[in-house]
């Protein structure tokens, strides 16, 4: 089976030394080929997103798994309706297929046979992409693994006390909870995993991850599992409650400039 969680720790470690079109030419580095882009033409912003974060994924994938296979936006096995509003997003056998952003396979005697759904995010998502990915991962019989990239974390970043915002937690919480009836599988598990490419420590950047497994007896410790019990935002601060913290050994390397440069 997939190792999730070192592919997402070696993605993490590529992502946090990636390059950025405005960077000036006598810094440029080339630890890696695929760089971010700027949000628009005349702006000094970084784009960053989860496009990036799942070609990097797919990339370590097919150096560790090369007995297994994979599709992308890939078409669900049960059919919904999302409608234009978070309150109708549902299954509905008089719906549609939705799509997963990838599908892992073995290949059997007969056929490819899928055994893990996987969704990204990145942390502009709003409530209602964040609850369309829960719910297919709930009801899908296949495990589910979900991965939300975070430039970095802040005070708010995972509980959010202001009544106009919602936090990383907040929405997940909000997402299992509205959509757990859905869950019929007894023995999957959908694993959870948080990557922050920039938190800072000791002034220098330092990336960090997150993550832990649901299964569906967990769902009636909903509260426990997404702290809603205790207000926290940083990544830093969530140790326990199930969530394990992994750090990328090469993270913190500084990649070799290009000759030339």
């Amino acid at each position: 089976m997939i190792d999730v969680i070192e592919l997402s720790k070696k993605v993490l470690a590529r992502l946090s030394v990636l390059g950025y079109e405005n960077t000036h030419v006598d810094d440029i580095v080339a630890s890696e080929q695929l760089i971010f882009p700027k949000v628009r033409a005349k702006e000094d912003v970084k784009r960053i997103s989860e496009q990036e974060l799942r070609l990097l994924f797919i990339e370590e994938f097919k150096k560790e798994n090369i007995d297994l296979f994979y599709s992308i936006e890939t078409p669900t096995e049960e059919k919904y309706k999302f409608g234009k509003k978070y309150e109708d997003i549902k299954v509905n056998p008089k719906g549609q297929s939705a799509s997963l952003d990838m599908c892992v396979f073995k290949r059997t005697p007969k056929n490819y046979e899928r055994i893990l759904n996987i969704e990204f995010k990145h942390k502009n998502a709003s409530t209602k992409k964040i609850g369309k990915d829960v719910l297919k991962l709930i009801h899908e019989k296949q495990n589910g693994v979900f991965i939300y990239l975070l430039e970095n974390t802040n005070i708010g970043t995972f509980i959010n006390d202001s009544k106009n915002r919602e936090g990383v937690f907040d929405k997940l919480y909000k997402s299992f909870t509205d959509f757990k009836d859905n869950w019929e599988n007894e023995d999957k598990t959908i694993h959870l995993v948080i990557l922050s490419l920039e938190q800072k420590k000791n002034k220098l950047p330092n990336p960090v991850l997150i993550h832990r497994k649901i299964n569906k007896s967990n769902l009636d410790i909903l509260e426990y599992i997404f702290y809603k019990d205790k207000g926290c935002g940083n990544i830093t601060e969530i140790e326990g409650n199930g969530w394990d913290v992994e750090t990328p050994t090469s993270a913190n390397t500084p990649p070799a400039k290009l000759p030339g440069y």
